[in-house]
């Protein structure tokens, strides 16, 4: 029996029950509406929410990835949030927020792959974080009801938000306004995994990503759940639950500041590695040997190739004509950062430095290094900040964070 569509596909019969209507704009500035954000990604679009932290926000992982013919797997780039938006064009994306990587179940590419986009199994797992370093949101994110799968089996009053591209699978454009479903006693069927569904509830593709809020007995709205998929009449959800927080865990030290190492945590993977300095290092002086500074990277899946590179670096130096920098890859791909340059001034400053085209398509996997040389006396180095991002293309189905 067919569980459910991602909603981007278009499905036939007409709409039923509960189904989504515009929000009006006086709301639009309200909680939980305004949470809410529109995803593009790759050539697609989904829906999403700023939940937990201003710099994070959530949606379907099928909304950042794709299915071959043969239902092979390919994640997207980190996507872009519009958020606050409701019109009927699409909105620019010239003040858009681009997101810098995204987290993810390690298992959803495998099961999406074996068992279809549209199985119980992929649906369970079908949730993403993105993260970047400036705010989705201005002010206070929504709050997660850690208990999503509890309380939504429960007639408690709930609703969905988001961005359906079409209405109710009529055909009917929804352009790009907010929508949502009218607040409802729904109790959703559980299944063995967070996927929940229910029956009588219609929404329309392009909603995928949305929030599911649930309401408390104090009237707070909170997030309680991620719509994964549906049907002229059915909505499946991913309920959010205490693991969740890997999520929020993976992200915390390269979203705060200062920045840190990307955190491996165990069955969630990501696109992209943070990896920093932890103190400064001293370079010898007028010393013609370089010195190497390791930066121990998250475990990409094997495979895993380069898509994007970007440096922050800063040398405190009375002259950095003296100093000559590279920066090597796991497999020897390499980039001359500096080379003298700067004959007479101080300090080497660097900032969103992009490498992209150095390191474009070699291995990801494994460690990365920075070389550097203080050729003459005279003018002592240390070198007090590297931040080097990585954004890997990463095999849907590898092992490994």
């Amino acid at each position: 029996m067919l569980l459910g569509l991602p909603l981007c596909v278009l499905a036939q019969d007409p709409p039923k029950t509960n189904s989504s209507l515009q929000v009006a704009d006086v709301l639009l500035d309200e909680a939980p509406y305004i949470y809410n954000g529109i995803v593009f990604s790759g050539d697609a679009r989904g829906s999403g929410f700023v939940a937990g932290n201003s710099k994070v926000f959530f949606t379907a992982a099928h909304v950042l990835s794709s299915a071959s013919e043969s239902g092979e797997i390919t994640w997207n780039a980190p996507p872009v949030w519009v958020g606050g938006f409701s019109g009927a064009e699409q909105p620019s994306l010239e003040g858009a927020v681009t997101a810098r990587g995204y987290f993810r179940w390690t298992k959803y590419a495998t099961h999406a792959t074996e068992s279809g986009v549209n199985s119980r199994a992929a649906f369970g797992r079908d949730i993403a974080m993105a993260w970047g370093l400036d705010n989705f949101f201005d002010g206070e994110p929504a709050i997660i009801d850690f208990q999503g799968p509890a309380h939504l089996r429960k007639p408690n009053l709930s609703m969905i938000t988001g961005y359906p591209a079409e209405l109710d699978y009529t055909g009917e454009s929804g352009g790009y306004f907010l929508h949502s479903t009218e607040p409802d006693f729904t109790p959703f069927r559980a299944t063995s995994t967070n996927y929940l569904y229910a029956t009588h509830i219609s929404t329309g593709p392009g909603n995928s990503g949305g929030p599911v809020w649930s309401q408390d007995d104090s009237g707070l709205w909170k997030v309680a759940g991620v719509l994964v998929s549906g049907r002229p009449s059915e909505a499946g959800i991913y309920a959010l639950s205490s693991s969740v927080r890997s999520f929020l865990k993976a992200a915390a030290p390269v979203i705060g500041e200062p920045r840190k190492s990307s955190k491996a945590v165990r069955t969630v993977g990501g696109s992209t590695s943070v990896m920093v300095l932890k103190k400064p290092r001293k370079i010898p002086d007028g010393l013609h040997r370089w010195t190497k500074i390791p930066l121990k990277s998250i475990k990409f899946p094997t495979g895993s190739l380069v898509a994007s590179v970007e440096l922050d670096l800063t040398v405190t130096t009375g002259h950095r004509g003296d100093l000559i920098v590279v920066l090597v890859g796991p497999d020897g791909a390499s980039s001359m950062v500096h080379d003298g340059q700067g004959a007479g001034e101080d300090d080497l400053l660097i900032e969103d430095l992009d490498l992209t085209a150095e390191f474009s398509g070699a291995s990801a996997v494994g460690h990365w290094q920075v070389l550097v040389q203080d050729r003459l006396t005279g003018d002592p180095a240390v070198v007090t900040k590297i931040e080097l991002e990585v954004i890997a293309e990463v095999p849907a189905t590898g092992s490994g964070s």
